[in-house]
């Protein structure tokens, strides 16, 4: 009895020791699978997509509904638009945003070629600067159902970059025409709201402050003309369809191809597909076939259809 009870009260700790070097063990082989794990593709890891739903973009009808974009502006928006430095933002600009504060605005071809020059001349060190120092007291868009809606200070990617464009367009009629509006009447009228003027005056003040306030130098009349170029080509590659896409939908421009069939309603309202078109100096192919037919079964000395005969000397077993 004695042996029994010890064997008993010692039959734990062999238990526990038993789990500890399974779990050491198991330790072990989990480090010793990370530290050699080999990926089973080389193709390379996407990058994680952006969390934050503000950065998505957003069309300017859902600011402004009914607004009438002027077309002359399509390719000055289009030019302007692929000028905005990719690293100041993450979020994609918008072209039909971009044509609206031109149509706003109404400058002429070389003033807006004057902005395009002031953003093609920015550096690497623009981008960085910007997203530091800009101020993020965006307003919030006009909404019919928060009219008296407070601002809140956001991240910088909320910001709509299409403020770059606005800003480069504002020193250019400053340079050129010497416009006495303010700050406040460009962000009311050009901006319908959707940046502050504390915004707009930063973002003045860093663009000069990066090309180092050299703004003559671009006013010369083949940078000018170059510009007034590359917007025309852009205006040539562009396509309206992005405007209207419900377009495709009517049917107005087919999916593939610029021959297309048509369809029309056949026996029992059944839509069936229309006759091929025949040249009028081509036979019908019909008439052919049947004149064919009557000849071959018409023909003298054509033997008739051979009729079945019995074997001689067949005999049937039942």
């Amino acid at each position: 009895m004695a042996s029994m009870e010890e064997t008993v009260n010692e039959a734990p700790p062999l238990v526990s020791r038993s789990r500890s070097s399974s779990s050491s063990s198991f330790d072990f082989d989990e480090s010793f699978f990370y530290q050699n794990y080999v990926p089973l593709s080389n193709l390379p890891t996407p990058p994680l997509g952006h969390s934050n739903a503000s950065t998505r973009q957003q069309s300017p009808e859902s600011f402004f509904p009914g607004e009438d974009l002027s077309p002359a502006f399509l390719g000055p928006a289009v030019h302007l638009t692929n000028l905005i430095p990719s690293s100041t933002s993450l979020t994609t600009p918008s072209i039909p945003l971009v044509q609206a504060i031109l149509t706003r605005a109404n400058p002429p071809v070389e003033t807006i070629a004057l902005a395009a020059c002031i953003l093609d001349s920015l550096n690497s060190r623009f981008a960085l600067t910007w997203r530091q120092n800009c101020p993020l007291n965006t307003p919030a868009p006009p909404s019919p159902f928060h009219p008296g809606s407070r601002t809140q200070e956001q991240h910088i990617d909320c910001i709509h970059p299409e403020l770059l464009i606005l800003c480069a367009l504002i020193v250019a009629v400053k340079f050129l025409d010497d416009s006495h509006w303010t700050t406040s009447d460009h962000a009311a009228d050009w901006g319908h709201g959707l940046w502050s003027c504390e915004q707009i005056n930063f973002t003045q003040r860093c663009l000069l402050e990066n090309i180092s306030y050299r703004l003559l130098p671009l006013c010369e009349e083949s940078i000018i003309a170059d510009a007034v170029l590359d917007m025309e080509r852009a205006a040539r590659r562009s396509d309206p369809a992005i405007y209207d896409s419900a377009r495709i939908w009517r049917g107005e421009e087919p999916f593939a191809g610029s021959h297309t069939g048509r369809a029309v309603l056949g026996v029992g309202d059944q839509l069936t597909p229309a006759e091929t078109p025949i040249s009028p100096d081509m036979p019908d192919p019909k008439a052919i076939l049947s004149l064919e037919t009557k000849r071959a079964f018409s023909a003298p000395g054509t033997e008739p259809f051979p009729a079945y005969v019995e074997p001689a000397g067949a005999v049937m077993e039942f």
